[in-house]
């Protein structure tokens, strides 16, 4: 039973991550009530059910039949998912906020290929008092602020900005791990994507992570 109620709260985080990514940095995330972005409907409390009220209506708005786009279940989903590891006590509370911060980074980064500044620096300040500050989290910090003034760097500053969110929970050789799978992923999707255009790198560091977490222990 807990596991549900755990699944649930988390579910109830990721509809509401989802609209800090649509509305952020631009728009207020109270102000105008939750609508369909096509015909303009205000959607009602049975609307906003997570994962449920998706399911109930086949994942299209109910006033007008516009598909719902797939990502919203998908990160209600898996901060269902994360939440039920975190509350249950499967991994540890700092590896339980990265995991939170990369899943609501990367979907900024995947919809603007940037995040707002103030949602790391919330995220940041949480891990100050899960875990100590490490070298790696400053040196990517300071990666990050000389990336933003220079042109020569093909990793963003917000990629390394997320890097020392990560840099919490790993060492050296963990990192750069991390970056290596990132990098060979990324070039994998560049070359198979029919898209030849600038991607989202931020993702795949997150890739990058998960395997580190899940996959790497098992080898």
């Amino acid at each position: 039973m807990d596991k549900i109620l755990f699944f649930t709260i988390g579910t109830i985080f990721g509809s509401f991550f989802g609209v800090m990514i649509d509305r952020l940095p631009d728009h207020s995330i109270i102000l105008p009530r939750s609508h369909c972005g096509k015909c303009g409907q205000t959607l009602k409390n049975r609307d906003l059910i997570p994962l449920i009220s998706q399911v109930l209506s086949h994942s299209k708005c109910r006033y007008c039949g516009t598909q719902i786009p797939f990502w919203y279940a998908s990160l209600e989903f898996l901060t269902g998912l994360i939440f039920l590891f975190g509350l249950s006590g499967k991994i540890e509370l700092t590896v339980f906020l990265i995991l939170l911060a990369s899943i609501l980074l990367t979907g900024f980064d995947l919809k603007n290929h940037s995040f707002p500044l103030i949602i790391w620096l919330i995220f940041f300040i949480c891990l100050l008092f899960s875990a100590n500050l490490t070298f790696l989290a400053i040196f990517s910090i300071i990666l990050g602020i000389l990336t933003e003034f220079s042109s020569a760097n093909k990793i963003g500053s917000g990629d390394w900005l997320y890097l020392s969110l990560i840099g919490f929970s790993t060492d050296f050789f963990q990192l750069n791990l991390i970056i290596l799978i990132a990098s060979l992923s990324g070039i994998l999707y560049y070359l198979f994507t029919q898209k030849k255009q600038e991607i989202a790198f931020l993702p795949f560091l997150f890739f990058g992570y998960l395997c580190l977490l899940f996959i790497t222990p098992l080898l």
